[in-house]
């Protein structure tokens, strides 16, 4: 079952900017800043309620999913996120409902969880994250 909504993803050319816009504009300070640079990314969140938004800065220009997506589509929202609670069980029924996933296999995300990608073709076009913490994000 889906408990909620996670975050909302946005895809960002300089994070630092990025961080600079949203405390100017909406007074939020990130409560973390991580990078992975396996995927090539780098993040930040930021609470709002009990969603996350999550700024996606590429490692590199053009590298990885979010270097990729900003080339094609520039800055903007890249994804929503929903929490689940066990993964690996979402995951094998959306496979018996044939649906087509990106990540058929849970990954490392950020804050320390486990996310899948469904693809948007099934979504009505709006690129999709299964997401399962242990804990919340809270800042360092």
């Amino acid at each position: 079952m889906i408990e909620k909504i996670d975050h909302i993803g946005i895809a960002v050319n300089n994070l630092n900017e990025a961080l600079k816009i949203y405390e100017r504009l909406f007074g939020l300070k990130p409560v973390k800043v991580e990078t992975h640079e396996d995927i090539h990314v780098r993040m930040a969140f930021f609470e709002v309620g009990e969603v996350l938004v999550e700024l996606l800065e590429p490692t590199e220009q053009g590298a990885g999913r979010i270097g990729k997506f900003l080339e094609a589509n520039g800055e903007g929202v890249h994804h929503i996120a929903f929490r689940v609670e066990d993964i690996n069980n979402r995951l094998e029924t959306l496979k018996a409902l044939e649906v087509p996933l990106r990540d058929a296999v849970p990954r490392n995300g950020g804050g320390n969880s486990k996310i899948a990608f469904i693809d948007p073709s099934a979504t009505m076009n709006v690129l999709t994250e299964l997401v399962e913490r242990d804990s919340e994000i809270r800042g360092e």
